[in-house]
């Protein structure tokens, strides 16, 4: 009998290899898998942490733009030192004078259903100059319409001709300065409520034009128009729109990390210092 017993325990030898074998296998799948999990996850912290890194960058780049135009400094097209490991270069446009109305951006043309704007430069052979002029149309018999400002962007490297300006908005000369690429910007401003250029009536039309010279033919002017309704007032945030873009590459391989955008209006009219940001966008 215990022969017999000892002879059936002894057959089983051997039988527990394979079920080790198989433990070890699923084991080694399992571990496998984790270890790759935990390889992906480290890699994507490491790559999201650097993508926060080089958006703060971009910020900066931005904000340092920002701060340089409302203090009368020109942009710069890169920061002078790396941010977060990261170089940064900048991109500022110009987009000249714009009214931030109720949430809404009026730019230079048709204000509304009511007023045209049009602008237009042609070379004036006798007076061997460009006359620009723009004109204001006004198509309702509703409430009159005053004018704030009218002013232009000159083409770069162009100037206005002193004593030139004439037209049933003002005969006065314009104050000058220059925006950030070193165009001239010529303005007529009409802060007195007595004198401002008025639009009503139907088919009214207001003009301004003055002579400008330069040593190309020209390119890259633009002009703008502010004006208020008698029975709302002037209500809104007018000043140079801007569209910045900052990027954000890698010390050492130089590769793009961040992309940042920002449309803004910068207003720097007498003690105001503000800007008033339309679009905030992270491109990449």
């Amino acid at each position: 009998m215990l022969k017999r017993l000892w002879q059936m325990f002894s057959d089983q030898r051997g039988q527990s290899l394979p079920i080790v074998l198989c433990m070890l296998a699923i084991g080694g799948l399992t571990v496998a898998g984790n270890l790759n999990y935990s390889t992906v996850s480290l890699n994507g912290g490491r790559i999201t942490n650097e993508k926060v890194k080089a958006i703060f960058a971009a910020d900066a780049g931005i904000e340092n733009t920002m701060w340089r135009l409302l203090n009368g400094y020109s942009p710069e097209t890169h920061l002078e030192e790396p941010i977060n490991g990261m170089n940064v270069s900048i991109t500022t446009q110009n987009e000249g004078n714009f009214t931030l109305y109720a949430g809404d951006l009026i730019e230079p043309g048709e204000h509304f259903t009511f007023i045209t704007f049009v602008e237009e430069l042609v070379w004036d052979s006798g007076a061997n100059a460009y006359r620009y002029t723009i004109t204001v149309t006004y198509l309702d018999t509703g409430s009159t319409v005053h004018i704030n400002e009218v002013g232009a962007r000159l083409p770069r490297d162009f100037v206005y001709v002193a004593g030139s300006a004439s037209g049933n908005m003002s005969l006065a000369e314009p104050s000058q300065m220059l925006d950030g690429t070193g165009a001239v910007m010529v303005r007529w401003i009409f802060t007195n409520p007595g004198s401002r250029p008025t639009l009503k009536n139907n088919a009214t039309i207001a003009h301004q034009t003055f002579y400008i010279t330069g040593p190309r033919p020209p390119e890259g002017q633009y002009a703008w128009i502010v004006a208020d309704r008698t029975d709302i007032g002037a209500v809104g945030v007018t000043g140079g729109r801007y569209i910045i873009t900052a990027e954000a590459r890698r010390v050492g391989d130089n590769k793009l990390r961040a992309t940042v955008r920002v449309d803004v209006i910068l207003v720097t009219s007498g003690t105001s210092l503000f800007n008033d940001v339309i679009t905030w966008k992270v491109l990449n």
